[in-house]
């Protein structure tokens, strides 16, 4: 063998690892880009599916803070329609003026806008039940006394319109 072939042999030797390093280079370096490419798409899915289900979340609340508000919006007026009816009964004289209501909320009845309160005094308690005229609760117009009952059942009042 000559110098001449060992230098070819060594020279292909050379270029073999030459390119080896060339090109797993290329793929090494495209494997890492690929890694932090992938990282950030998973970030970004991660951020988008928070973003989200804060989103839902925020909405969630907002709902159940419109339903609360609802609530206690339907209380207040419920609370007024009792006090309104209390205030028709004693006005009559049916009810003595040092009764009070018994309960805040008033009950449905079997007959459409008319609705009915507990009211009590230490000695005896009242029913009083009242038709809704008009949608303006808070005019005393809007709601006439129909009756008012004690507890035993016995009519103090009564409409017979």
């Amino acid at each position: 063998m000559t110098d001449y072939d060992d230098m070819k042999r060594g020279t292909a030797r050379d270029w073999f690892w030459a390119r080896l390093v060339l090109f797993g280079g290329f793929a090494i370096a495209i494997a890492v880009a690929g890694f932090f490419l992938w990282q950030r798409h998973e970030a970004k899915l991660a951020a988008q599916k928070a973003q989200a289900e804060a989103l839902t979340r925020a909405l969630q609340d907002n709902t159940m803070t419109q339903q609360q508000a609802r609530a206690d919006e339907n209380k207040k007026m419920g609370m007024m329609i009792c006090a309104m009816e209390l205030l028709s009964a004693k006005n009559m004289g049916v009810i003595p003026p040092y009764g009070q209501l018994a309960d805040n909320q008033p009950r449905v009845t079997a007959k459409k806008n008319r609705v009915s309160c507990l009211a009590a005094t230490e000695v005896n308690k009242y029913e009083i039940q009242a038709d809704l005229i008009c949608r303006t609760l808070t005019d005393s117009r809007c709601m006439k006394l129909h009756s008012v009952k004690t507890e035993d059942g016995t009519t103090l009042y009564e409409d017979k319109n």
